[in-house]
């Protein structure tokens, strides 16, 4: 018996064999965080906020620590806690005790603690209700409904949370006053955990900056808790996202705008921010001067070859609303872009796993561009689908702190369009031939080749020269193999599976049926 290894244990369950064996079963992540994190990074983005979260040490880690990093790049916040509940809370003392001394050590002159329940507390019923009595400071406590409620909703909730508690909130005696000299524009969102937030925060404050307005609070993520009332001050609001803030919105009464994406939604953004903040003339002033600046390049690009191409590359959408909603209307309505297939990945209308990854398989012809989350990205992995992939919301590791990757406003429009011609190009040089080997000259001529045929046919008729008939089933599968390859080589894939096919079949006496045009789909698929 080989040493290090157990009696036990068969060769063919070495933890080698059973890394190395294919997964059987599709695996996907999580379309959204629970509720506890939603709430959670909301909270945590005012900077004088100190977070609790009733649970034990992985209700903090994973939202806190793991999660921040792919979705913010930061190693970890550093306003958050847990109160670490074991066994013995569990079983025996509760969570009070461990929740009044986290409490106790986050009640920092100065910061306000919030404390947020986790799956973890609700489940074994915290003790909140004497919270307000026994919790040592003014803590609040935020129910997250972390076992009902996704993060998106919790967010919202939690921003409304912030504007009913806002007289709970202390103004610091040395708080400067801001004086207003310009029409102000209050920007409700983002908070940390919003897919691209830092480009497309900095370009909606661009915008408004054009028109001759005023950036006053961007809430929660450039705020304090005690400016919370400010709100109330501006000429307007900008709800930066469709799944949170516009509760907030609705409870502050200014007039409410929505991120624009593409053209002609911000055109009309900054015409209609000019006619409510009473810059009517700076608005038209400043679109004029983007057209000759910034819109500059997306005149160029679209004028240039590329966009002939856009008509016959298809794409597909899955994404939270705001970014769902707003790429479909600017690729598809304005770039003409075909939409192979789009759906929600959050809200009532989210669309499961199992019937995005049928329609992504199944779409004909196979998108070209699919653009989601790490889900979509594994579909077309695990499907070997042609298409090329780009992250445009959460789950999945990517880093989007630069600001020069903006989705919205004129200069997303450019951005976006450049990413489409830049995706063409990489599915252009997947297709090209890769081989070392020259071409093979030809030293003989067609005619020299005919005549050195053979010239019988066998008595089934399927001889070197005869007609091949097609099956029903392989002209199907054909038509689908052909639509799933990039617009551009189809017809030398057509001609290639014909010919393989029908060669394969005279070779075997038969008709081309489903069984050979799978063996030679499978002969030429990496």
């Amino acid at each position: 018996m080989a040493v290090g290894v157990r009696p036990s244990v068969k060769p063919s369950e070495l933890p080698s064999d059973v890394v190395n064996t294919p997964i059987r079963k599709q695996v996907t992540d999580l379309d959204h965080g629970g509720g506890d994190t939603g709430a959670m990074q909301a909270f945590a983005s005012l900077r004088d906020v100190n977070v609790v979260l009733d649970g034990p040490v992985g209700c903090h880690v994973m939202p806190a620590v793991a999660v921040i990093n792919y979705t913010d790049s930061i190693p970890y916040l550093q306003n958050v806690t847990c109160s670490e509940l074991s066994e013995n809370e569990v079983t025996i003392t509760g969570t009070l005790p461990a929740l009044k001394e986290k409490v106790a050590r986050a009640s920092v002159e100065g910061r306000q603690v919030i404390i947020v329940s986790t799956p973890v507390s609700e489940l074994i019923g915290g003790a909140w209700t004497t919270i307000d009595e026994d919790v040592k400071g003014s803590a609040l406590f935020f129910d997250a409904h972390a076992l009902d409620d996704d993060e998106w909703k919790a967010r919202d909730r939690a921003l409304l949370f912030l504007w009913e508690h806002r007289a709970h909130f202390v103004r610091p005696a040395d708080a400067p006053a801001v004086p207003k000299t310009k029409p102000r524009v209050h920007l409700i969102g983002p908070t940390y955990g919003c897919f691209n937030s830092y480009s497309d925060l900095a370009e909606i404050e661009r915008l408004i900056r054009g028109i001759g307005a005023d950036v006053g609070l961007v809430y929660p993520f450039k705020a304090a808790s005690w400016e919370t009332a400010d709100l109330a001050d501006g000429d307007a609001l900008v709800v930066l996202y469709k799944e949170f803030g516009i509760s907030l919105a609705r409870e502050v009464g200014l007039p409410v705008f929505h991120a624009p994406f593409g053209l002609e939604e911000t055109t009309t953004f900054l015409r209609g921010l000019g006619e409510t903040l009473g810059l009517r003339e700076q608005a038209a002033a400043f679109i004029a001067a983007e057209k000759k600046s910034t819109l500059a390049a997306w005149k160029d690009i679209w004028n240039s070859t590329h966009s002939d191409f856009f008509a016959n590359a298809p794409i597909a959408i899955v994404a939270p609303p705001t970014y769902k909603d707003g790429l479909e209307r600017y690729l598809g309505g304005e770039l003409g872009l075909p939409i192979a297939f789009s759906a929600y990945r959050t809200g009532p209308e989210s669309a499961p796993s199992d019937a995005v990854r049928a329609a992504l398989a199944d779409a004909s012809p196979s998108p070209m561009l699919v653009l989601g989350s790490i889900n979509e990205r594994m579909i077309v992995a695990q499907e070997r689908m042609p298409s090329r992939f780009m992250q445009v919301s959460f789950p999945g590791a990517v880093v989007r702190r630069a600001t020069g990757t903006p989705f919205v406003g004129y200069a997303g429009a450019v951005w976006l369009l450049q990413v489409v011609c830049e995706t063409l190009f990489d599915v252009l040089f997947a297709n090209l031939p890769t081989s070392k080997a020259p071409p093979v000259r030809a030293d003989v001529t067609t005619r020299q080749i005919l005549s050195a045929a053979p010239q019988a046919q066998t008595d089934t008729g399927k001889g070197q020269n005869a007609v091949v008939t097609w099956t029903d089933e392989a002209k199907a599968q054909a038509e689908r193999v052909t639509k799933r390859v990039p617009f551009f080589v189809r017809v030398s894939v057509n001609k290639k599976l014909r010919a393989e096919s029908e060669k394969l079949a005279r070779e075997r006496r038969t008709d081309v049926d489903l069984a050979i045009v799978d063996e030679i789909t499978a002969r030429f698929s990496p």
